[in-house]
């Protein structure tokens, strides 16, 4: 896997999110601020129901947080065009990934873009230790089998960030160091992940950082290794130059710029 050219740094500050109305109104996110830097693992813990899933889904652009600012290096997103240029770089795994109808070497094809030789299945599957799986079917697998082939399609996209909820739900200790080893490396290559996890013992050989969400807070953060060095080229932008390919209009910025969703519309 190759190198991240230029690493994402995000940052979220003020994030609120919340469900129902009236009287039946529930803070699950309140004032939450974190960052996100290239060649990092964070570990979000927490009971269930705690928020860690909405975050994730908030920070894929996959949800739209009632307030808040996140610092993207674009200038003047609204949400959807925000989500838009996240969507190109940034993965999201469910905690029990979808798999298509066919074949695993077939579910891998979708990962490809034009520029990719199809060769690359080949590397992906040995990567990921499914070989003997290529002509089986998908949907077929055991959980453990379906989120190998879920990392293998990262492994050809190559994304800046991954988002993972409960990647290893379920899975005996064996299956979840090995798992922990597949995402050593995209830690290696400079991409940024944050993991959800309802256990706050497991992943701690890959993670940096590791903060507890309660009551809608973040009422614990540590810091528990030494950064992954990360080349960071001197950028003064937040993004890699890929989320701006498909956002011909977008203006880079210098740091400490950010989008305000709150006051932002849906167009």
């Amino acid at each position: 896997m190759n190198k991240i050219s230029r690493p994402v740094r995000l940052e979220y500050t003020n994030i609120v999110k919340t469900y129902g109305k009236g009287k039946n109104t529930k803070a699950i996110l309140n004032d939450i601020s974190l960052s996100l830097k290239g060649g990092e693992c964070t570990l979000i813990t927490g009971k269930n129901g705690c928020g860690k899933s909405t975050l994730l889904r908030i920070m894929g652009g996959l949800l739209k947080p009632d307030s808040g600012l996140i610092n993207t290096g674009l200038h003047n997103l609204n949400w959807n065009k925000y989500r838009k240029a996240l969507g190109n770089d940034v993965m999201y795994f469910y905690q029990e990934p979808y798999m298509f109808d066919g074949t695993v070497r077939q579910n891998l094809t979708y990962a490809l873009d034009k520029k990719q030789n199809k060769d690359i299945i080949d590397n992906a599957l040995k990567w990921a230790e499914l070989e003997h799986r290529s002509d089986t079917q998908a949907k077929c697998l055991s959980g453990g089998e379906r989120q190998r082939v879920a990392l293998a399609q990262a492994w050809i996209k190559q994304p800046a960030v991954l988002l993972l909820d409960e990647p290893t739900a379920n899975m005996d200790t064996e299956h979840r160091l090995r798992t922990e080893t597949f995402l050593s490396t995209f830690i290696d290559s400079g991409t940024a992940l944050y993991i959800a996890s309802h256990d706050p013992n497991h992943f701690h050989r890959i993670m940096n950082h590791r903060l507890l969400i309660e009551d809608g807070y973040v009422s614990e953060f540590e810091e528990l290794k030494a950064t992954n060095t990360v080349n960071d080229q001197n950028d003064d932008t937040l993004l890699n130059d890929s989320l701006l390919q498909s956002n011909k209009n977008v203006t880079l910025f210098p740091n400490n710029k950010s989008t305000n969703f709150s006051s932002q519309d849906n167009k």
